[in-house]
C-alpha cells in the first residue's frame, strides 16, 4: 500500500510537471490597424492555428527548454560570420557579427536582421545560430549583437558590461551597417531581454537611420518589477531559474573583475566586489551593482 502511495504520488508530480491535461489553443492577436493585421495573417496563416506541441513532454515549457538545449548542441548548425569590433565614447568596445546571405531572397532588395540576443547571450548561442542559419537560407544578411562581456575572446575595455536599458550598443551596430550597407532594409529582432531593448530603442526619441523597417520582438517581459518578485516564488521552479541567470551574469562580472572594479570605480558607486558577488538574486544585484552603474538613485527608477 505504501509503495502504491508513493507511486501515486509521483504521476501526480509528473502529471503536474508535464502539464498533460492542458489543451492546445489558438493565439489571440491584437493590432490597431486591422488591414495591416489581415495582410499579415494572410502571408503567415499558420499563426491563426492552434500551437499542438508533442503530447507527452511538449506542454511543459521546463522539458521543451531541456530537450532543446540538448538537441540543438547535438545538431548545432556551423555559421560562418566576420566580426566588426566598435569603440564607443564611452571607452566600450562593442562587437557584432556579420553574416551574408547563402541563397536569394524571394523578394528584390536588400534585407538585414538585426538581432540582440537574450541576458548573457551573443553570436556563439545555440539558439542564436540557428536563427543565422535559417536566415541566410532565406535570403538575409545578418547581423548579430555580442553583449559586452559575454565572450571570453573579446575583453572589457570600459568599466561596464551590458545592462538592460542601455540601447546605445545595439544603435552603434545599426549604424555600423548602415554605413556598410546604405541602401539595406532592416529588421530588428530580439529574444527576451532582447527584446526589451530593441523595443525601447525603437520607441526612444534618437535619431533611428530610416533603413530600420520593423522590429520584432520575442519572449519579451513587460513589467521589470512584477517579473522580478514572480521569479522569487517557487511555483513553476521560477526561483530556479533566477538563481541560474543570477550566476551566470555574476559569472560574467568575474570573468572582468580588474576591468570593471577598479578604485576608482568602487569609490564613486560605494561599492565592494564581495557584495557584488554575495547577491543571491538578480533584484540584489540590480540594486547593489547595476542601477548604480547606470547612474540610478534607487532600484524601482531603474
Amino acid at each position: 500500500m505504501f509503495y502504491l502511495v508513493i507511486v501515486a504520488i509521483i504521476f501526480i508530480v509528473l502529471f503536474k510537471i508535464l502539464n498533460v491535461n492542458n489543451s492546445a489553443e489558438k493565439s489571440i492577436f491584437y493590432c490597431k490597424n486591422q488591414k495591416f493585421l489581415d495582410e499579415f495573417l494572410k502571408r503567415a496563416p499558420e499563426l491563426e492555428l492552434p500551437y499542438v506541441p508533442t503530447r507527452f513532454w511538449g506542454f511543459s515549457g521546463h522539458i521543451q527548454t531541456i530537450i532543446q538545449g540538448v538537441i540543438s548542441r547535438l545538431h548545432c548548425p556551423l555559421v560562418n560570420g566576420h566580426r566588426v569590433s566598435l569603440r564607443l565614447t564611452d571607452g566600450a568596445t562593442v562587437t557584432y557579427d556579420l553574416y551574408h546571405a547563402i541563397e536569394s531572397h524571394p523578394e528584390p532588395g536588400d534585407f538585414t536582421l538585426a538581432i540582440c540576443p537574450g541576458i548573457g547571450n551573443n553570436s556563439e548561442s545555440v539558439y542564436i545560430r540557428r536563427v543565422v542559419y535559417n536566415a541566410q537560407l532565406n535570403g538575409y544578411r545578418v547581423c548579430v549583437l555580442n553583449h559586452i562581456g559575454t565572450l571570453a575572446t573579446v575583453p572589457v575595455t570600459s568599466p561596464r558590461i551590458f545592462m538592460y536599458g542601455n540601447t546605445a550598443d545595439y544603435a552603434a551596430m545599426i549604424k555600423d551597417v548602415v554605413r556598410r550597407f546604405p541602401t539595406t532594409r532592416i529588421v530588428s529582432i530580439g529574444f527576451s531581454m532582447g527584446g526589451n531593448l530593441i523595443t525601447k530603442y525603437l520607441g526612444e526619441p534618437r535619431v533611428k537611420p530610416s533603413n530600420v523597417v520593423a522590429g520584432l520582438s520575442v519572449c519579451q517581459g513587460y513589467d521589470a518589477k512584477k517579473t522580478m518578485k514572480l521569479l522569487l516564488e517557487w511555483k513553476g521552479f521560477r526561483r530556479l531559474y533566477i538563481y541560474a541567470m543570477t550566476e551566470n551574469l555574476k559569472s560574467i562580472i568575474r570573468r572582468w573583475n580588474s576591468a570593471l572594479f577598479t578604485e576608482e570605480v568602487k569609490k564613486k558607486l560605494g561599492i565592494t566586489e564581495r557584495q557584488v558577488y554575495s547577491s543571491a538574486t538578480l533584484l540584489e544585484l540590480d540594486d547593489i551593482y547595476t542601477r548604480r552603474l547606470a547612474g540610478f538613485n534607487n532600484l524601482s527608477d531603474f
